[in-house]
């Protein structure tokens, strides 16, 4: 036989953890480490702070959550564009009649700065946006231009001014 064979030497015992053993004392610690800690006035006080931020977080993610739902995408309108209103309905069978055509208006400021950036940029226009406007004399505005939400597009102030045939960036 062997020399080594298990015959000859005793096997290894196996880790149990008896009830009086090191392992049940160390869960003992640290399940009354809390009641410990709230015997000490400074523990009682860690541990009211630490509720009241359980408590505030849990409020914070419940308001955020039931909050309200966003929109169509058809709600967001950028600045300087009339908000489409529904269309009225006739009264039974009864239509109404047509408005006639009227020729095109000249482009906004808003419109005219979004043309050009999305060109710049080389993207469809329907993926850029102008924000807001700030007017620095009676024929020049500047307009804020951004992507859609989610692109790495940069956002600018798009200089326009008024020229005879409508707003051109210069």
């Amino acid at each position: 036989m062997n020399a080594e064979s298990t015959v000859f030497r005793a096997s290894r015992p196996a880790v149990v953890l008896a009830p009086g053993g090191e392992g049940a004392r160390a869960a003992a610690w640290l399940l009354a480490w809390p009641v410990r800690l709230a015997a000490t006035p400074l523990g009682r006080r860690l541990l009211v702070a630490a509720v009241l931020a359980v408590v505030a977080v849990a409020s914070v993610s419940y308001l955020y959550e039931s909050a309200d739902q966003p929109g169509a995408p058809a709600s967001f309108r950028p600045a300087g564009l009339a908000a489409a209103g529904p269309a009225k309905a006739g009264n039974g069978d009864r239509q109404l009649a047509a408005a006639p055509v009227r020729a095109k208006a000249a482009p906004s400021p808003a419109e005219a700065a979004a043309a050009w950036w999305a060109a710049h940029e080389r993207v469809t226009l329907a993926k850029v946006h102008s924000l807001q406007q700030r007017k620095l004399s009676a024929t020049e505005v500047q307009v804020l231009v951004v992507a859609e939400a989610g692109s790495r597009m940069p956002s600018r102030y798009v200089t326009v001014r008024k020229a005879p045939g409508g707003w051109t960036v210069p």
